[in-house]
């Protein structure tokens, strides 16, 4: 460390940045004081700042004439930082209005892996895709504009119900793996995302879907399993936010197979929170198609974890790939 000297450095960063032409910095044992052009000299230092001309590099002097080359860097790594941060504020608006600009608190939870991302398509899609992607948004409109999902939209709007994604905790890289919104989405499974409305209070949901044929058991019925799995997944829509710390496992499952379901059609799922006994959660729910038959029932029994701050802990460290020992 150097007991006495001076460094003088200067960079130009952008356009329109304001520029510090020239600096010194005089270090002592007892004080350290920093002069500008413009700026407040000290009267303990007899040097004073002078023009370098642009794009000079920032350097170091150590008393006995060497570079320091570790400060050289860091002075460059300053300047960079300082040019980033304004080039960024110029083109972001939303960055001058401080943190509200950055993504802080918006970030969704998720598994952290090494694969990469899903990319878009790098090459022009297959004709056979582009058919299957045109079915799809046929299939999305055709559910939008039905008749029931038009009632629950009235809903929406008298404020008793509420819109909502009922995949809004999965990221592109957790969804692919996903059974229902990755394994299973494509032509002629789960082919269009679901319509959820959400009752305000948290205890009542709606789903609206498209079951393809290649869901079947017996051929054009579909398969009694993926009925089940439907179910299960709506009835955990109502029970985890009415679940101590929102987190629960299913326990019990009970289905009543009504009528056969129809294979490529559009269905609707209720699905209804009874009541909580502590850790316990009871639910309901549905299945019917858009003539008003009940197709499939089922009750359901989620149960919260003793310790889930512990559990989440734990998935938290798995995630990271700590899976030594605490």
């Amino acid at each position: 460390m150097f007991n006495r000297g001076s460094v003088r450095l200067s960079r130009t960063l952008a356009t329109n940045v304001p520029v510090v032409r020239s600096a010194t910095i005089t270090r002592s044992k007892q004080q350290c004081s920093f002069y500008a052009t413009g700026g407040n000299s000290s009267s303990n230092s007899t040097a004073s700042p002078i023009d370098i001309p642009k794009h000079t590099s920032a350097t170091a002097t150590a008393p006995n004439g060497n570079s320091s080359g570790w400060l050289q860097k860091m002075t460059l790594m300053t300047a960079s930082a300082a040019a980033g941060a304004f080039a960024y504020s110029k083109y972001n608006t939303a960055s001058m209005e401080g943190l509200s600009g950055m993504p802080i608190g918006k970030m969704t939870p998720t598994i952290l892996t090494e694969e990469e991302p899903d990319q878009a398509y790098v090459t022009k899609p297959t004709q056979e895709k582009l058919e299957e992607i045109k079915r799809s948004v046929l299939l999305e409109r055709e559910m939008a504009n039905l008749d029931l999902v038009a009632e629950y939209k009235d809903k929406v709007k008298t404020g008793e119900w509420k819109e909502a994604n009922p995949y809004w905790y999965l990221t592109k890289n957790t969804a692919p793996h996903h059974l229902t919104a990755g394994t299973l989405r494509g032509e002629n499974m789960l082919s269009v995302h679901p319509i959820k409305f959400e009752r305000k209070d948290q205890k009542a949901i709606v789903l609206f879907l498209h079951l393809g044929r290649s869901l079947c058991g017996h051929d054009r019925i579909i398969h009694g399993g993926l009925l089940a799995t439907l179910l299960d997944e709506a009835t955990g829509m109502v029970a985890l936010p009415n679940l101590p710390y929102h987190i629960g496992f299913t326990a019990n499952l009970n289905l009543n197979y009504r009528k056969p379901v129809q294979a490529d059609q559009f269905v609707m799922i209720k699905a209804e929170f009874e009541r909580g006994e502590g850790r316990k959660g009871y639910t309901k729910a549905s299945i019917h198609d858009l003539n008003g038959n009940t197709l499939v029932e089922c009750t359901a029994l989620f149960v919260s974890p003793k310790n889930p701050v512990t559990m989440v802990a734990n998935y938290v460290k798995n995630s990271l790939g700590f899976t030594g020992s605490s």
